[in-house]
């Protein structure tokens, strides 16, 4: 009998002590940004882009056009390496690499990774890292900047709509290839931005900003030149050198919505 209390002991013992070694824990997240893609690749048709060191916090992108971005997604904040596929079906083309690179990422930031130059020149294609990081501007407005993704500077000209008249002086000027504007704050309404070769007065490209979507205004503010809060970089991209696109052009990206910090 007191052998098999013994034994009974030593069975609630182990018991209880398994219970006290399985403790719940929280995974914590690793260092981290925000980070998108946007392609400047003019000479081919659209890419995958994958990170290959890792599964989890690896934005990827599927069937990326020219012009084209991608929303932003968490990524792990270290030395990340990444490689281009071209966009194909065909396993045979699919396979090929067009790119291999390692990037380091920078923690706690919001960035854009624009992936330009020539896809059919080897060694000239490369991401460029660009911060995204914008402050909230004034009340009541919007914040714009430009970034040049073409090989040759421009001068950028923030006006009301694509037809208007260029003022006397560019808002940005001699924007040098791959270079990012600071952001100039604008009342909400009405925005365009219109490019120039420097020293042109010969609009290359025009290209209205995005309105508020009808349903959302005043409710839950959404992205849009009538939200106040929403801060865009305006991209500029040169002629394509393959497929329909044969003019300069530039596209919208929203940097900031009206409810990343307090809604205005």
């Amino acid at each position: 009998m007191r052998f098999s209390r013994l034994v009974l002991l030593s069975l609630v013992v182990g018991v209880a002590a398994a219970c006290d070694s399985d403790k719940v824990t929280t995974p914590s997240t690793p260092p981290h940004s925000d980070m998108r893609y946007i392609s400047a690749v003019s000479d081919t048709g659209a890419v995958d882009i994958r990170f290959i060191d890792q599964i989890d916090l690896s934005p990827f992108a599927n069937t990326l056009a020219f012009r084209a971005g991608t929303a932003y997604q968490p990524v792990e904040a270290k030395a990340r390496r990444l490689r281009v596929f071209p966009t194909s079906l065909n396993i045979a083309i699919t396979q090929q690499i067009l790119l291999d690179t390692t990037i380091t990422i920078p923690e706690g930031q919001r960035i854009t990774l624009l992936l330009t130059g020539p896809s059919r020149t080897a060694g000239q294609l490369k991401f460029v890292m660009i911060s995204d990081d914008a402050q909230a501007p004034a009340a009541g407005q919007i914040g714009v900047r430009t970034i040049n993704a073409s090989t040759a500077p421009v001068s950028a000209y923030l006006v009301d709509t694509t037809t208007s008249a260029l003022p006397g002086t560019a808002t940005f000027a001699n924007v040098a290839s791959y270079a990012a504007t600071p952001y100039t704050g604008r009342a909400i309404g009405r925005a365009a931005l219109r490019f120039t070769d420097v020293g042109s007065a010969t609009v290359t490209a025009s290209v209205n900003g995005p309105t508020t979507p009808a349903a959302i205004i005043g409710a839950l503010p959404a992205a849009g030149l009538q939200s106040a809060g929403t801060v865009f970089s305006v991209y500029y991209f040169p002629k394509a050198r393959a497929g329909s696109v044969s003019a300069p052009g530039a596209v919208w990206f929203v940097d900031r919505n009206p409810c990343d910090g307090p809604c205005q």
